[in-house]
């Protein structure tokens, strides 16, 4: 166990992040105040597209526009990931319980417990790109049907699922192990076995009112559909990048139109939340007039 810590702490030291430096200090400290009033329009107007495209899936039964209808409904759902990564990180809002619940309800929505996320998500800005650190590097895939079975997330399911029946049992492995924190575990547990109830009740009281097929319809099959989406942005994030610790070569920012910027709060601009994971999510717009012409990845669109 000593040398495996001590084979831990030589690699962190290897992988010492650089890029970060090129923004003045002045301005660092101006990006990083945090606010509610941002997070709340987002979260409102997420909210609201969602009422939207449910309304879509409404009027368009019984007609051929049914399958378009439920593919927006499940693009929209997934890009709750964004709200949810971004509250683990406490930068949504300025109050941390709006960070807590918040994230909550982004993580039911998905079915992603924010904790369990949080840190491993922590081991991902740590040690980004690195060839056997990063928790969530995606490498180059090596043909066009290796391409297509990551994104439309082939693997995926399985291993979600396999995460929250050992989280739930509380049966972390090695990996999990190396990034949970011994005094979090219970409560990334508990957190995961809350989650399996709310949503054992929710199936259980839409069959009592005779809606399971709604719930199919509006939640289920539109968050398996909508799924792809997710995995073809977050592909972009990274995959293709340096395997450095330069993160300025490592990330990859997109400039994509407002709509998605606004769905998925900010996150197209990767490059600079890598840089400076604290600065919330409604400033990296101006972080990337800051730094975009240092970037070594910068795509116009998807």
């Amino acid at each position: 166990m000593e040398r495996v810590a001590q084979s831990a702490s030589a690699t962190a030291g290897a992988w010492r992040l650089v890029g970060s430096e090129i923004v003045p200090p002045r301005l660092v400290k101006e990006l990083r105040r945090r606010t509610d009033r941002e997070g709340l329009v987002y979260f409102a107007g997420h909210l609201a597209a969602q009422l939207a495209t449910g309304a879509g899936i409404f009027f368009a039964q019984g007609t051929a526009l049914i399958v378009p209808a439920v593919l927006l409904q499940g693009f929209v759902l997934s890009l709750w990931f964004a709200p949810m990564h971004e509250c683990t990180h406490n930068t949504a809002f300025r109050t941390r319980w709006l960070n807590r619940w918040v994230g909550i309800v982004a993580g039911l929505f998905i079915w992603r417990p924010p904790l369990y996320f949080k840190y491993r998500h922590a081991d991902h800005h740590t040690y980004t790109q690195h060839p056997q650190q990063d928790p969530d590097i995606v490498r180059m895939p090596a043909s066009l049907r290796e391409y297509f079975a990551v994104a439309i997330g082939l693997s995926f399911w399985s291993k979600l699922l396999t995460i929250l029946v050992r989280s739930a049992l509380g049966r972390f492995d090695a990996v999990e192990r190396s990034f949970l924190p011994v005094e979090e575990r219970v409560r990334v547990r508990d957190e995961t076995r809350a989650f399996f109830a709310f949503y054992a009740a929710v199936v259980a009281a839409s069959l009592a009112a005779g809606l399971g097929w709604e719930l199919l319809l509006y939640w289920v099959i539109p968050r398996i559909a909508g799924e792809p989406f997710l995995r073809l942005i977050r592909i972009a994030e990274h995959t293709g990048a340096a395997e450095s610790p330069n993160l300025l070569e490592n990330t990859r920012t997109v400039i994509a139109n407002p709509v998605l910027r606004f769905l998925f709060w900010n996150m197209p601009y990767h490059a600079e939340h890598h840089l400076l994971p604290s600065v919330p999510f409604h400033a990296l717009p101006r972080l990337h007039k800051e730094v975009g012409g240092r970037l070594v990845h910068l795509s116009r669109g998807y």
